[in-house]
């Protein structure tokens, strides 16, 4: 998972580098994995009431066949990508959001 802040940057970052400094021209990018729990555990810090529930449908058989991992350390090695966001801030943006659009719609 990645916020579009950090997505955006690693493009930007990336289009930046003299195309003679990088030794490939494809990277891996990521910012944060997180479960459905995690994701809910910072929810509730910010929301006590909150509840969750959910049934993962046959997408979940594409996701359990992706790696667990990506590795981005030849980014980080060859243009110092690095995040900024983590799933605490992310959480944070994204309730600030839909709050935002709740108020639009009343």
């Amino acid at each position: 998972m990645m916020y579009m802040d950090d997505c955006l940057r690693s493009i930007a970052e990336f289009m930046g580098v003299p195309h003679r400094k990088l030794p490939r021209r494809v990277y891996n990018v990521t910012a944060m994995s997180f479960t459905p729990e995690e994701l809910f555990s910072e929810i509730k810090k910010r929301i006590p009431h909150a509840q969750i529930s959910y049934k993962p449908d046959a997408r979940q058989l594409i996701a359990d066949s992706w790696p667990q991992v990506f590795d981005d350390s030849e980014a980080q090695s060859d243009w110092n990508w690095a995040p900024k966001y983590n799933l605490d801030q992310l959480v944070d943006f994204m309730l600030t959001d839909v709050a935002k659009k709740l108020e639009i719609r009343k």
